[in-house]
C-alpha cells in the first residue's frame, strides 16, 4: 500500500547564524499521495510576504505515520 502523507507549515527563526524550528506547526488534516503533496508544497503554488527577516514559515510533506515524531526520517 502506498504511503500517505500530510502537508505541514512550520515556523523557524534565525539566530545570527542559522535557522532554527521554533516549535511552532500546523497541519493539513487530509491525507494525499506523495505526489499530490509534493505538487501543493511547489514554491511556485504559493505567495509569501514576510516583514521580520528573523522568521520564516516552510512547507512540507510528512508521512501520516510521523505524527508526533521528532524525526521523520
Amino acid at each position: 500500500m502506498e504511503s500517505l502523507y500530510v502537508l505541514v507549515i512550520t515556523m523557524w527563526g534565525y539566530n545570527g547564524a542559522q535557522w532554527e524550528y521554533i516549535g511552532n506547526q500546523i497541519t493539513l488534516q487530509q491525507p494525499m499521495t506523495e505526489a499530490q503533496c509534493v505538487y501543493l508544497i511547489d514554491k511556485g503554488m504559493w505567495a509569501s510576504t514576510y516583514t521580520n527577516e528573523y522568521y520564516k514559515m516552510d512547507v512540507h510533506c510528512f508521512d501520516v505515520n510521523c505524527a508526533g515524531e521528532k524525526d521523520c526520517e
